[in-house]
């Protein structure tokens, strides 16, 4: 089994914004209170990002900027990891916009639709979505994932995720979080 890291990881709200009594179908995005996004579907850029800045290349840091550290892996306590690169490696489920209040827009996952009752959330993976070798990301990927942070993962990931009751595989591209409460939005 492939580990889905960068499927997984994304931020909480993106898990866990659970409002009650907002229509269940999928979106593009979800904000907390059912408002509408910023953006439309299909979307190319935040207003923030400039799509003409230049690609590629090479970042360097030096060891006074982020420590020493054994290890690149942000999803484990063990040994001295570097922490400012959680969100430079791995694409998530949905990216949180940081020009608005509490909104996600799918990324890995092309749509996204949360239960009416809260108590669930459906990722709708982009069948484009591939690992860095070229093969595609999977629902199974993203549940593997979920149980192995749940088992061996961080306790940071064990405490943001600790109000998933399942992670559910509708279809090969499917995946379903379905919580223990719905009164969680954060």
């Amino acid at each position: 089994m492939r580990l889905a890291f960068p499927t997984l990881i994304f931020t909480a709200a993106a898990l866990l914004l659970s409002a009650v009594g907002v229509n269940a179908a999928p979106q593009h995005a979800l904000t907390v209170y059912g408002e509408p996004a910023k953006y439309p579907a299909g979307f190319s850029h935040f207003a923030y990002a400039n799509p003409q800045a230049p690609k590629g290349g090479t970042m360097r840091r030096s060891a006074i900027e982020i420590g020493h550290f054994d290890h690149i892996l942000p999803y484990i306590d063990k040994g001295i990891g570097v922490n400012q690169i959680d969100g430079l490696l791995y694409s998530p489920l949905a990216q949180r916009s940081q020009d608005e209040p509490y909104t996600v827009y799918g990324l890995v996952a092309q749509q996204i639709e949360r239960s009416e009752d809260g108590l669930s959330l459906r990722f709708y993976l982009n069948p484009k979505a591939r690992f860095a070798d070229g093969k595609p990301i999977t629902a199974e990927d993203v549940r593997y994932t979920f149980d192995l942070l749940m088992t061996q993962g961080s306790l940071r990931y064990r405490t943001q995720f600790a109000d998933v009751k399942e992670v559910v595989i509708e279809s090969p591209l499917v995946v379903r979080f379905d919580f223990k409460s719905n009164e969680n939005r954060t």
